[in-house]
C-alpha cells in the first residue's frame, strides 16, 4: 500500500532500555517513562489545552484512527490520555485557535479519508467532535499560519499523491476558503513556516521524499505563492527544520534523510535563495524527524532529531557560526517518529518530546537539566 510507504517511514523493533539522565558537554537531558498513546503513534503536536499555561500534548495514531490528549499535571508529567475519533489514517496534528474564540483547536490530516478534521477546543482540555473539511488528494501534512494577514489562522497541506501544497484560508469562525492549489517537488511531506526572504509574508518549505528536494515557496501574502523553487538534499527527506543557523539574522533550512542517515543544510543567502551548506551526521540510522532549538538559550540554534532506525535521539550542539558538532546521542522508545520541543515542567530548560511508532505506541519525555560546565 502505498500510504504505508510514502507516509509511514520506519517501523522498526529493537530492544528499549532506559538511563534515568543523559549530560554530556552542553546538553543534559533526564528520560521519564513513557506514556502510552495508541496503535502506531504517527505524530503529535503541543499546546495550552486547558488554559494554565503549561504546554498539553496531542497525538494522532495511524492505525487507531484516533487521537489522545495528554494534559501536562505542571511537572512535566501527563494525565491518562483522552480519546478522539478521527477520520481514517491520520497522519498530523497542529494547534492553532480556528475560530477566535480564545481557545486551541486541532487540525489534523486524515490521508486514509482525504479529509482535515478540525476539533474546538472547550478551554478545559477537552475537544468538540471534529468536523471535517476536504483535504485534497492523499493530504499527508499540515502547517498553521496567517498566511494573508487578516488576523485569522489558515492551513497549508502537503498532498502527497498529486506532488502539490493545498492552502485553506481560515475565515475566522471555524471554516475555511481554498486559496490555491500550488505545484512542489515529487511527494511532499512536512511543511516548514518562516520569512525566508525578509518581505514580512510568510513563506513554505517542503521536503519531497521522492525527488529528494526540498520545495521553498515564496508567500504573496495574500495567501497565494509563487512558483517553487527546488534544491536537492539526500535521499528521501522526511522533514525540515528553519532557523539561523549561521547568526546572520536570516533563516536557513535543515532536512534528515532516511535513506543516507544524514542531515543537509541549506544556507540562505538573505534574498530567500539557498546554497548547499554541512552534510551532517544523524548520529543513527533513519532519520525521520528534526526540529531547530536553541537549546542552551546562548543564541546558539542546534538541531534535534530521532532515528527510527536505531531508537535514539540526536543533538547536534551548534557554535552559532553554522559548524555543528558531532551528534550526542540518547536512548528513545520503539522507532522513533516524530520529535517535538518545549518547556514541559516549567523550569527554564528546553524538554524533547518523541512519538514512539510501534504497535503499542507511546509518548517519550526528555526534561532538560542544567548541563555540565
Amino acid at each position: 500500500m502505498r500510504l504505508v510507504v510514502r507516509c509511514v517511514f520506519f517501523v522498526t523493533a529493537f530492544m528499549f532500555c532506559i538511563r534515568s539522565v543523559y549530560a554530556q558537554d552542553k546538553v543534559c537531558l533526564q528520560k521519564s517513562i513513557p506514556y502510552k498513546s495508541g496503535q502506531f503513534s504517527f505524530s503529535a503536536c503541543t499546546g495550552d489545552f486547558n488554559g494554565d499555561g503549561k504546554p498539553d500534548i496531542a497525538v494522532v495514531n495511524y492505525n487507531g484512527n484516533d487521537m489522545v490528549i495528554l494534559i501536562n499535571n505542571g511537572d512535566g508529567t501527563f494525565k491518562a490520555p483522552i480519546t478522539y475519533a478521527t477520520g481514517h489514517y491520520p497522519t498530523s496534528v497542529k494547534a492553532a485557535d480556528f475560530n477566535n474564540d480564545g481557545k486551541m483547536d486541532l487540525a489534523v490530516s486524515n490521508v486514509g479519508s482525504e479529509t482535515i478534521s478540525i476539533f474546538f477546543g472547550n478551554g478545559d482540555g477537552t475537544f468538540k467532535p471534529k468536523q471535517d473539511f476536504p483535504g485534497g488528494p492523499f493530504p499527508c501534512y499540515v502547517a498553521v499560519s496567517d498566511f494573508n494577514h487578516d488576523k485569522n489562522m489558515d492551513i497549508a497541506i502537503s498532498n502527497d499523491s498529486i506532488n502539490t501544497v493545498t492552502i485553506m484560508t481560515g475565515k475566522g469562525d471555524g471554516t475555511f476558503t481554498q486559496a490555491g492549489v500550488f505545484r512542489v517537488g515529487e511527494y511532499p511531506s512536512p511543511i516548514s513556516v518562516n520569512d525566508f526572504n525578509g518581505d514580512g509574508n510568510d513563506d513554505l518549505a517542503v521536503t519531497n521524499t521522492g525527488g529528494n528536494s526540498v520545495s521553498v515557496l515564496m508567500g504573496n501574502g495574500d495567501g497565494t505563492f509563487q512558483k517553487a523553487s527546488e534544491y536537492s538534499v539526500g535521499s528521501y527527506p522526511n522533514c525540515v527544520a528553519t532557523g539561523d543557523f549561521n547568526g546572520d539574522g536570516k533563516p536557513d533550512i535543515a532536512t534528515v534523510n532516511s535513506a543516507n542517515g544524514n542531515v543537509s543544510v541549506l544556507v540562505n543567502k538573505g534574498d530567500g535563495t539557498f546554497t548547499k551548506g554541512q552534510n551532517l551526521s544523524a548520529g543513527g540510522g533513519g532519520p525521520v524527524s528534526i526540529v531547530s532549538v536553541d537549546i542552551n538559550k546562548d543564541g546558539k540554534m542546534c538541531l534535534a532529531l530521532c532515528n527510527a532506525g536505531s531508537n535514539n535521539i540526536s543533538v547536534l550542539v551548534n557554535d552559532g557560526k553554522g559548524n555543528f558538532a558531532d551528534p550526542i546521542t540518547f536512548e528513545s522508545g520503539i522507532s522513533p517518529i516524530c520529535i517535538l520541543v518545549d518547556d514541559f515542567n516549567k523550569d527554564g530548560y528546553w524538554d524533547f518530546l518523541t512519538v514512539d511508532n510501534n504497535e503499542t505506541g507511546s509518548v517519550s519525555v526528555f526534561l532538560g537539566c542544567p548541563p555540565k560546565e
